[in-house]
């Protein structure tokens, strides 16, 4: 039994930053996902417990802490207004691949 991904989420990672707050971005990628806006406590990757806004479920190796991520399907070059950074993240290995559980705050 797979795990239902219903939504679309779009992914961009930061590749090259020019030091004056220019990022440079990879090419968005649109994957299957399931969203869900619950407040949960979490530990980010700087050590800080804050509360999040919504997580995400993705079979999607793009998305890594600090991707950008859209809850939708866009083709932008770089992120859109609404996106928002992934500030922890967790891996399932399931007999379809590796399910990723991205926080966001």
């Amino acid at each position: 039994m797979s795990f239902p991904l219903p939504e679309k989420i779009t992914v961009w990672n930061a590749v090259g930053n020019d030091g004056l707050g220019g990022m440079s971005w990879s090419a968005p990628v649109v994957y299957s996902a399931r969203i869900a806006y619950v407040q949960k406590k979490f530990t980010d990757s700087n050590g800080d417990t804050i509360v999040s806004t919504a997580v995400c479920y993705a079979y999607a190796p793009e998305l890594v802490a600090g991707s950008m991520v859209f809850f939708g399907e866009t083709t932008s070059p770089t992120p859109v207004t609404d996106s928002n950074d992934v500030r922890a993240l967790s891996f399932t290995p399931t007999g379809g691949g590796t399910l990723r559980k991205a926080w966001f705050a």
